[in-house]
């Protein structure tokens, strides 16, 4: 199978991920104005290691799906976007400095799996995908999605937290 057709084959898949991307992007919103006095109030870099990464972690689903989704972009092409998403959402994470904010504010385990390795872990499959994408390979299409829905799960788990985090600064 060329690898256009193997791509081809998870349109609906990257339908129904970017649409959920998409609508989890606008909850983020909501959440927020729910009590923006509460974010407001934390430090600017607190905020952008733990709060805007969520968005991200949606937006780069939503990204991904959308490049899944345009018709005859040649896999070479597509190779050299994903790559490039994956560099750059390494890049975010070193510049916001989620491991530096974990430990100093001396947040449990499963703080650190959520918030900086399993996205870390998803932008560097990425650039695997990328490259298998790139060369042809049959484990890029699965690999993408399994890329794809690891960092929609990780902003799902990341919103409930900030969800959970929000009620109880509320009742303070």
């Amino acid at each position: 199978m060329d690898a256009v057709a193997m791509i081809e084959g998870w349109h609906e898949f990257y339908l129904l991920v970017g649409t959920s991307a998409a609508a989890l992007t606008g909850l983020m919103f909501v959440v927020i104005s729910i009590s923006p006095e509460t974010i407001a109030e934390r430090p600017k870099a607190g905020v952008r290691a733990f709060v805007t990464p969520t968005m991200v972690f949606f937006t780069t689903a939503l990204a991904i799906s959308a490049l899944m989704l345009v018709p005859h972009l040649a896999p070479a092409a597509l190779a050299a976007l994903l790559a490039l998403a994956s560099v750059a959402g390494i890049a975010y994470l070193l510049w916001v400095r989620g491991h530096h904010h974990w430990r100093a504010g001396k947040l449990d385990a499963e703080d650190w799996v959520f918030f900086i390795g399993l996205p870390f872990l998803s932008y560097v499959l990425l650039l695997a995908a990328a490259i298998a994408v790139w060369r042809g390979s049959a484990l890029g299409a699965p690999m993408l999605a399994f890329v794809t829905v690891l960092l929609l799960v990780v902003g799902i788990h990341n919103a409930w937290d900030l969800v959970i985090w929000l009620s109880q600064q509320r009742r303070k």
